[in-house]
């Protein structure tokens, strides 16, 4: 056999390792996104209230919607071996956000206990952080260009349309900024722009630490 033949074998099959290294990370991620958050339902849940029911309240909270996004995104990935480029680039930019925002200005005022302290850092800590990981690890930099930054946008848009439906139908608004009978659809509007501004402002400095990464490798 040729040495050209020899390195094309070695290169394909480093390739299939790659592959196959990739989707069972993704799995595990999956796995661990689920359990965090099946875990959580059946900790909100109590004599009077299935975890079910229980879920479906936490799903009020936009990180419980990144979580179970990373959970069914990366199980995808696990089974499919391939998803559109620009899905785990968003994903891993609206995680960063949820685990910078909460530890930046929650963390001091929410002590979790017991269970609850696990699954807390699964979905603000473990699960962004593999995310990310799994995006700068096993996609290539060219995947995604200053052309995808708008993709970023579409997760807090998705929800915000969700928080604001539930919002007006039940009173009960997951965050301050979004709470319409307070502040009326005016300012509420403008803070949603702000949002997104600062989801495409986070997407720009993941992506620019991306290739910064990429190229010193």
């Amino acid at each position: 056999m040729s040495l050209l033949k020899r390195r094309g074998r070695y290169a394909t099959l480093m390739t299939t390792q790659f592959k196959q290294r990739a989707r069972l990370t993704a799995g595990l991620i999956s796995a661990a996104a689920f359990a965090a958050l099946i875990a959580q339902a059946f900790i909100g849940a109590g004599p009077d209230t299935n975890p079910l029911v229980a879920f479906a309240q936490l799903m009020r909270f936009f990180t419980i919607w990144s979580n179970l996004a990373a959970a069914m995104l990366m199980g995808w990935i696990a089974l499919r071996g391939s998803t559109h480029s620009s899905l785990p680039f968003a994903l891993a930019t609206a995680l960063a956000i949820v685990a910078i925002v909460y530890h930046a200005l929650l963390a001091q005022d929410h002590h979790p206990v017991g269970l609850d302290w696990y699954t807390n850092q699964m979905h603000h800590t473990l699960v962004p952080l593999a995310v990310i990981a799994w995006w700068i690890a096993f996609t290539e930099p060219s995947d995604n260009t200053w052309n995808s930054v708008p993709a970023v946008m579409v997760a807090p848009v998705l929800y915000t349309v969700f928080a604001l439906t539930y919002g007006e139908a039940s009173g009960f608004y997951a965050y301050f900024f979004l709470d319409v009978a307070r502040f009326g659809y005016g300012p509420v509007l403008a803070n949603i722009l702000g949002l997104a501004v600062v989801f495409m402002i986070f997407g720009l400095i993941l992506l620019g630490l991306r290739r910064l990464l990429s190229a010193r490798a």
